[in-house]
Parts: structure tokens; C-alpha cells; sequence
């Protein structure tokens, strides 16, 4: 299932600071305690459940209440699946590296989170008519208390929101503290980050339910920029570049450079739409992350943080790409993204493009099997 995650900011300080910094420090203990306690049992999970089975009781111990704890075994679960895939496909490609569970690192983090169950919504981080949240907390002696959240809401997501209170969906949310103090008083900035279910955030947000035509479009995204071939027929009919270069600037906001990003992406389909497009090609997500993985093994491409940096980047604009074209009646496919850049420039001169929107146009091929995986 997919979801779309809502991230709403907010401040708050004296006591709610308080409160809010001792519930994330001990969900924190929560997840170390769960995490050394599989460490030292040395028994892999057969399934989530059975890690809640195992490690409920360790975990409400320092944080008295089920839904966080679950939340906490949630995130142990992940960090450990996340491990296990890492090292299957490091050994699927032959790559002399394997990842240990007991060498993973948490970071400073400070966050909670929680699922919503059945037609409750998310009792422990739940949303309010205002659309404020309403937050479970708990002190350091196993307190109860509750914390009124009032964030900035972005207003593309307004009425998301207000159609969740409406109709009571569940969701699941994390509490994310970013920054925290004492300037004469306690405060914290933080986000609380709402998870939506795409088919619901789809009903609310569609702007087009059948697209104008029949032509399909090719994607190559980059660093500074989104390259649209359409083709129809096998031939290359039209082409747009949608740039962003100004979030390559080093004190730009992430928060901005990923709002600029996503204005770019709807320009885009926006434009695919009015141009007939019904069906966007895009490379494949999981390949491409074998591709970063090879080139490093290779020596290529500089170097590992390099690689990780420019592939991640990619894979999220893609992925934006994925979720959103839906808005607009389009669909989406993969495709194998093998050598495109090397064929791009063997038909960029041929064509009278640039070397991306050539590689878009072969990707726009290999969807029509026109092409060849080379």
C-alpha cells in the first residue's frame, strides 16, 4: 500500500516543549532497548507481528502505552529489514561488503510515532476539527498528559486534512523534533508528519480523471532538471525541459528545494496532459539502485557519497513523478534504465537534442519495446 506523507511544522515551548522532548527521548529508549534485546536473542523475526509478540512487554517498561511501542518496534523492524535487503543485493551483484545489524547507528534523532487503528484515526496523535493535533504525552515517572499542536498548514494540504477529520481515516503520524533549547524558555521546533493513504489522497486531489490522448512520454531526470519526450507512432513529437537550478544552492532550505521540485513536476504534467500524454515511462527505481551499486564497485562515477547523493536524489524526484502523474489521468511504467545516456548521445545529433532529452527519448522507446536493452 502507498502512502502520501503530510509534513506540517510547528513551535511550541515552556511545559509542551517539555512534555513533547520526554515522550521522543523515551520512545528513543524504546527502540535501543528493542534493538539490543534482538541484537542478543540472535532469533530473526518470522514477521512484524511476531516482533510485537516478543517485545511489547521490553518496551512498556519505559514507555506505558501500546501504540507507541508498537510504533518503536515499527521502526526496529524497519532498520532491520532495510539491513537484510541491503545485504541481498550487495550479494546479488557480487559486491565484497555486507552490512551488520549490530554496526547500525541511530543518529540523535528524537522523534514518536504511532498508526491510527480501525475508525478510531490515530488516538495517540490525533487531528481536531481546527485541524490542531491533539498529542498523548508522558513524563519520566510514566505521566500522562496532553499537548495541544497547532502547525503551519500548507494550504495544498487543507483539505486533505479536513476531509481525514471528516471521515475519520486512520493514518499513521510521527512527531519529529528538529531543533530544541532553552532561550530563557524551553521551546522545540518540530513537524508532525502525517501519513495518507494514496488512494484517498488520490480521491481528494485528482485534477483529471482521463487523459486528452494517446501519446506516451519519456522522463530523464537530473540533477537541475526534467526532460519530457513525447513520442506517438515510434516518433519523437514534442520535448520541454523543466529546470530548477536554483536548489543546486548550497543554503537553500530542503524544505524549499523540494516545494520548487514539486512545482516543476506539476508543470510537467500538466504540460504532458495538454499534450495528449496518457502514459509516462520512468527508470526503474530498484535498477537504478543496482546501477549506483555497480558503478561504485567499479570506480566509476567518483565516489561512494557521490553516488548516493546524486541516485537519491533522482530516485525521490521519480518517485514524486510516480505518485502525482495520477492526478492528471496519467499512468506510469518502469523501465529498464541500462545504458540510456550511452544510446541519448548516440541519437542527440541525429534528433537535434540535447543529450537528455535524447535519453528521455530512448526511455519513451524501451517503454514501446521499440528498443532494446543494450
Amino acid at each position: 500500500m502507498d502512502y502520501i506523507t503530510l509534513t506540517l511544522p510547528f513551535n511550541v515551548s515552556e511545559d509542551d516543549a517539555r512534555k513533547l522532548i520526554a515522550t521522543a527521548r523515551l520512545f528513543r529508549l524504546v527502540v535501543l532497548k528493542v534493538f539490543n534485546k534482538f541484537l542478543s536473542d540472535g532469533k530473526p523475526p518470522l514477521s512484524q507481528f511476531s516482533m510485537y509478540k516478543r517485545y511489547r512487554k521490553v518496551g512498556y517498561e519505559i514507555l506505558p502505552n501500546r501504540r507507541y511501542v508498537d510504533g518503536a518496534i515499527d521502526f526496529v523492524y524497519g532498520v532491520i529489514e532495510s539491513i537484510n535487503e541491503l545485504n541481498r543485493l550487495y550479494n546479488e551483484l557480487e559486491f565484497d561488503k555486507e552490512v551488520k545489524l549490530e554496526d547500525a547507528e541511530f543518529d540523535n534523532w528524537l522523534f514518536f510515532q504511532c498508526e491510527g487503528e480501525s475508525k478510531h484515526m490515530n488516538i495517540n496523535i490525533k487531528i481536531r476539527e481546527d485541524l490542531s493535533f491533539r498529542i498523548l504525552t508522558f513524563d519520566f515517572e510514566g505521566n500522562k498528559s496532553y499537548v495541544i499542536v497547532r502547525p503551519t498548514i500548507p494550504k495544498r494540504w487543507k483539505k486533505i486534512l479536513q476531509n481525514l477529520w471528516f471521515y475519520m481515516q486512520p493514518y499513521y503520524a510521527r512527531v519529529v523534533l528538529k531543533q530544541f533549547g532553552n532561550r530563557k524558555v524551553m521551546f522545540t521546533h518540530g513537524e508532525v508528519q502525517v501519513a495518507v493513504d494514496y488512494d484517498f489522497y488520490l480521491e481528494i486531489m485528482r485534477k483529471y480523471d482521463q487523459p486528452k490522448g494517446k501519446n506516451i512520454a519519456g522522463i530523464d531526470v537530473n540533477l537541475d532538471r526534467i526532460n519530457l519526450a513525447i513520442v506517438k507512432d515510434g516518433e519523437l513529437r514534442d520535448h520541454k525541459t523543466f529546470w530548477f537550478r536554483e536548489v543546486k544552492s548550497r543554503n537553500m532550505p530542503k524544505r524549499r528545494v523540494w516545494s520548487i521540485i514539486g512545482m516543476r513536476v506539476h508543470e510537467m504534467l500538466k504540460y504532458a496532459y495538454h499534450h495528449g500524454v496518457n502514459r509516462i515511462y520512468l527508470e526503474d527505481l530498484s535498477i537504478l539502485g543496482k546501477l549506483k551499486l555497480l558503478w561504485i564497485k567499479n570506480g566509476r562515477r567518483f565516489n561512494e557519497n557521490y553516488n548516493y547523493a546524486v541516485q537519491s536524489f533522482r530516485s525521490r524526484v521519480i518517485e514524486m513523478i510516480r505518485m502525482k502523474a495520477p492526478l492528471y489521468g496519467i499512468k506510469t511504467s518502469y523501465v529498464n534504465p541500462a545504458n540510456t545516456s550511452k544510446i541519448g548521445e548516440e541519437l542527440m545529433r541525429k534528433l537535434g537534442v540535447d543529450r537528455h532529452t535524447a535519453s528521455a527519448y530512448v526511455i519513451a522507446l524501451r517503454g514501446l519495446k521499440l528498443l532494446n536493452v543494450t
